[in-house]
């Protein structure tokens, strides 16, 4: 849907100035919520956004410490980011709203579920579950996250040309544009005129021990869910297996869970198979 473009908005919430993309004014279409996987910004949405404004007014946050959002001394952790998701609603009046949290953005969304559920009509929980994992496949697919399949990124590129070289030859996916994309909205220049992220290091932790120590609370957060939610995977993710996607189903009370696959992908979703993801994503709001 071409045509469509953002205007970059700040609230301040729970102490910090947080920085969104909002997609449409209009006040009377339900506010449908995007929220972003880990370091990553609220421009992760620029091609599933457009469209959804005909039916949702589309808000995109940039999560603490990320994007053009405060850094936080307090830290990072899902409950603190599910506060300032419900402090966001709250604050601004867009609610109730849809939800669809990507990756890290799902892991936020179970507690968004547990403790702002009555603001919410529709949660979507896309290709991230609790840690520890209960099943034996999905203590294998932990196991491998934590050791870290992704390349170490330098602390810093002395061009644009570095760094677009370095993001090409780790994606095989984004078109050369995007990734031109992705380094404008994800460094800043310091002092010294290099290219920093501007995402705060602390967040690293999120993908360690933090992860490790929040997997009883995510749990008992899967239980208290009291929204419909659907728990979205890529059919052939390598982050979330089918036995983890299933036992959360089961696990969110009163039979409002939902299991659900995007056909052919792995954990990008809807950046690798944005029609599919728009078309699941409209079924299970139009519930």
């Amino acid at each position: 849907m071409s045509g469509v473009y953002p205007e970059d908005k700040w609230v301040n919430v729970n102490g910090l100035d947080i920085h969104y993309l909002d997609w449409g004014g209009d006040l009377t279409k339900k506010p449908l919520i995007l929220m972003h996987g880990i370091g990553g910004h609220a421009h992760m949405f620029d091609n599933l956004a457009p469209e959804m404004t005909d039916e949702w007014h589309v808000i995109a946050l940039d999560g603490r410490g990320c994007g053009d959002s405060d850094w936080s001394r307090e830290g990072y952790s899902t409950q603190s980011y599910a506060s300032d998701v419900g402090q966001f609603a709250l604050t601004t009046g867009l609610y109730p709203f849809d939800y669809y949290g990507h990756s890290q953005g799902s892991r936020i969304g179970i507690p968004v579920g547990a403790y702002f559920g009555h603001l919410v009509d529709h949660l979507v929980l896309g290709d991230y579950g609790p840690l520890p994992d209960p099943s034996p496949s999905g203590r294998d697919t932990a196991a491998a996250r934590l050791q870290g399949s992704q390349r170490e990124r330098p602390r810093g590129f002395f061009s644009p040309q570095m760094a677009f070289d370095w993001h090409r030859d780790g994606d095989e996916i984004a078109s050369d544009e995007e990734i031109w994309d992705t380094i404008t909205y994800t460094y800043r220049t310091n002092w010294d005129g290099i290219l920093v992220p501007k995402t705060d290091p602390e967040i690293r932790w999120l993908n360690g021990r933090t992860a490790l120590k929040e997997g009883p609370f995510q749990w008992d957060c899967v239980a208290k869910i009291s929204c419909k939610t659907l728990v979205l995977r890529g059919e052939v993710s390598a982050v979330l297996d089918e036995a983890q996607a299933r036992k959360m189903v089961e696990t969110i009370p009163d039979g409002k869970g939902q299991f659900g696959e995007v056909p052919g992908v792995g954990h990008m979703l809807h950046q690798e198979a944005l029609c599919a993801t728009v078309r699941i994503l409209r079924e299970f709001f139009a519930t």
